[in-house]
């Protein structure tokens, strides 16, 4: 299906919600009072995984688990600031379920550090154990110029989770940025000795190195960066709310996590799927021409590529990623 052709299936679906937005029965919550964001360039599949999460919540408006299943629907897709709204409520309605005061923070960090800050605080004491909490109230914490707390919980951090860089990674930055420059050196190449494929040590220790004026090493790594993924997201399954993928962009960040995963098949499943719900969305398009490729279906993966230039003959990107992969076209293509 056609970009254009779903526009009418999204346009319905916005008409229902509007419709369920203006009426409620006694016992239920206004809908006025449930988070809406603006939804009219979302994928219908989205909009149907929304309507659905508010429904629930219409139906038990008392229901903390209700609340925070609408919270992780939007949290899911970007939706942060409503999230932040439900999580709230939820957390509100069981005070003891810290999850979704964990999630409340998540969800405020970038917009909000303050209150992320102090979501996280409220929930620290359960998850002092937890090596991804200290690095996210870590985060908060840079974010408002108190480094020196920053550093203990990077610290507690690297000490509960010795095999991930972040942590290391997380004091390198805080030293690069003081100025210094031997204590930084020291934190990020522990972030690489624990994974070599850390594009943001890699970066932070180019600058590193420059300062010190070893321009040789501060070349290689800044390189080395350039060929790496310029994200590398740290998992926490507590911060990460574990919902059915729906819409192009979560089946595509699913699909490459199954890529990690080691599961090709199942990661060519999602990212079908995500072009079925937005055939322009192009990330779930050339993830799938190079899975293919790597799996020897040149033709196939071919194919993927050259859709993408059939549907946006000016989209130059998609030209780029088939000379990439393919080679230059012959002249006259």
């Amino acid at each position: 299906m056609r970009a254009a052709e779903a526009w009418p299936a999204r346009g319905a679906l916005l008409a229902l919600l509007v419709l369920v937005a203006c009426s409620h029965e006694e016992g239920t919550v206004p809908s006025d009072d449930i988070p809406l964001p603006f939804l009219e360039a979302v994928d219908p599949d989205v909009i149907e995984a929304i309507q659905a999460a508010r429904a629930a919540v219409r139906a038990e408006p008392k229901s903390s688990e209700a609340w925070g299943r609408l919270g992780n629907r939007y949290l899911a897709h970007d939706f942060t600031a409503e999230a932040a709204r439900c999580y709230e409520r939820a957390a509100a309605l069981d005070p003891a379920k810290f999850v979704w005061t964990y999630r409340l923070g998540w969800s405020l960090i970038d917009d909000h550090p303050d209150q992320a800050a102090a979501a996280f605080e409220r929930c620290l004491g359960s998850l002092d154990d937890y090596a991804p909490a200290h690095e996210v109230y870590a985060r908060a914490l840079v974010l408002l110029g108190r480094e020196d707390e920053a550093i203990q919980h990077f610290t507690r951090a690297s000490e509960l989770d010795p095999a991930v860089p972040h942590p290391e990674t997380g004091l390198g930055q805080i030293h690069l940025a003081r100025g210094e420059y031997e204590l930084a050196r020291q934190h990020l190449e522990q972030a690489l000795a624990r994974d070599q494929s850390h594009a943001e040590a890699h970066t932070a220790i180019a600058q590193v190195y420059l300062a010190l004026g070893k321009e040789k090493e501060a070349r290689r790594h800044a390189e080395l960066s350039r060929t790496l993924p310029q994200s590398s997201p740290r998992e926490d399954w507590l911060g990460s709310p574990d919902v059915p993928p729906a819409g192009a962009r979560m089946r595509t960040k699913a699909g490459k996590q199954l890529e990690r995963q080691k599961k090709p098949a199942e990661a060519e499943e999602q990212y079908r799927l995500a072009l079925a719900s937005n055939p322009d969305y192009y990330q779930a398009r050339v993830f799938l021409a190079e899975l293919l490729l790597a799996q020897g279906k040149r033709d196939e993966a071919r194919t993927v590529l050259q859709e993408a230039v059939e549907r946006n003959p000016a989209f130059d990107q998609a030209r780029q990623d088939l000379a990439r992969l393919f080679g230059p076209a012959p002249k006259g293509e």
